[in-house]
């Protein structure tokens, strides 16, 4: 008896862990992020962005900004709107995760930006995911535990 009561709660625990783990894969769309803390805001994500999670694997591709990007031609524009337009208002990263519950761990292998790769990045959070919204939470990075941490609600794209 005591020996199916511990098998069968075992089997709920691994069941809910991959369950849980597989609430995050499919491809989110960021719409909004709020940093808390004395200057906190909210800001809302109107460009295209798409966060990809596989089987252990993310990807994310954001356009920055609260306005569209520029569609001219990079020939007639100035270097300024060239540095704005290319560099600035795009993120591209990607690399491995880790899902133990309800915590995520980020570990970035590939980004637009070299010195962010270089570095050992990771970012924690907490993840809720009810329907089609998830919640990320950030806990802790690479540098320590998160004192004012973002909060990004996604929409589920698939």
């Amino acid at each position: 008896m005591i020996k199916n009561f511990v098998l069968g709660t075992f089997l709920i625990l691994v069941l809910s862990a991959f369950a849980s783990a597989q609430n995050v894969a499919g491809a989110w769309r960021l719409d909004e992020a709020t940093m808390p803390g004395p200057d906190g805001k909210t800001a809302k994500f109107i460009n295209p962005n798409i966060y990809l999670f596989t089987k252990g694997h993310f990807s994310i591709i954001r356009v920055e900004g609260d306005k569209p990007r520029s569609t001219d031609s990079w020939t007639t524009m100035t270097p300024e709107q060239v540095i704005d337009t290319y560099i600035k208002q795009f993120t591209a990263s990607g690399g491995t995760y880790d899902m133990k519950g309800s915590a995520l761990t980020m570990k970035t292998t590939i980004a637009k930006n070299p010195a962010f790769m270089a570095r050992a990045n990771w970012i924690s959070y907490t993840v809720k995911v009810n329907g089609k919204t998830m919640t990320l939470t950030a806990t802790a990075t690479n540098e320590g535990p998160t004192k004012n941490p973002q909060i990004m609600k996604l929409t589920r794209l698939d």
